[in-house]
């Protein structure tokens, strides 16, 4: 059974790349997508969370996939998929990170200060670094999985706090491709649609003031660190 484990993950990763390469390549074809996932029935749901945790791998930006999320299976339910793929990409990259792709994350990491001051602010003040992290854009989320993989953070608390981090930004991508596809499907009316937009102004506003705070401190504790 033991000799079945590393083929069985060399698949998953192979699957999940490959899943990353797809959404590569159709990142421009955003209507295509949509027609592609909607003709695989029950399987849209599995190819979805596979695209989007491959693309996390490789370190590709996922909003065309939170985009497609929303249109593809309106907000709350794109929500809670695209939650759910985010958190399972933060968790296999910090997976690599800890075992086969550690000396190649080490490598690349080694040269940057940022993160020599993380690891070091992680230390100091465990899971609120993660959560600040998260909610500023300061570093790229991809590129955080794989960074605090080599941290002495814990990973419940890494877990925890990267999901509940990346709620806002999120939910703000699938609800703007759940009203766009609304509009697309001409789903909306003139007032339903006003309150859809004002709902989104709140929701921007409340986003770009927490990722300002979050930046201002964690820039803070980087500089204190570094």
């Amino acid at each position: 059974m033991n000799n079945k484990k590393p083929l069985i993950i060399t698949a998953i990763i192979l699957i999940l790349l490959i899943g990353g390469f797809a959404a590569i390549a159709l990142k421009d074809r955003f209507p295509q997508i949509q027609d592609w996932l909607l003709s695989l029935g029950v399987w849209a749901l599995p190819a979805f969370i596979s695209m989007y945790v491959g693309a996390s791998i490789i370190g590709i930006p996922s909003a065309i996939l939170m985009l497609a999320s929303g249109s593809l299976f309106g907000f709350f339910k794109g929500w809670g998929i695209v939650s759910l793929a985010d958190t399972l990409s933060a968790v296999l990259c910090y997976g690599l990170g800890r075992t086969i792709a550690r000396q190649w994350v080490k490598k690349w990491i080694s040269n940057r200060k940022q993160f020599v001051a993380l690891d070091r602010a992680v230390e100091h003040k465990g899971w609120k670094i993660v959560l600040f992290a998260r909610l500023s854009p300061l570093l790229p989320s991809n590129i955080l999985n794989y960074g605090f993989s080599l941290t002495k953070i814990n990973f419940w608390h890494y877990l925890f706090f990267t999901w509940v981090g990346m709620l806002p930004v999120t939910g703000f991508y699938v609800y703007l491709g759940s009203l766009g596809g609304n509009l697309m499907r001409g789903q909306q009316s003139p007032g339903q649609l006003g309150l859809q937009l004002l709902g989104l102004g709140a929701t921007l506003l409340a986003i770009i003031y927490t990722t300002r705070l979050a930046k201002k401190t964690l820039s803070e504790s980087l500089e204190a660190e570094d």
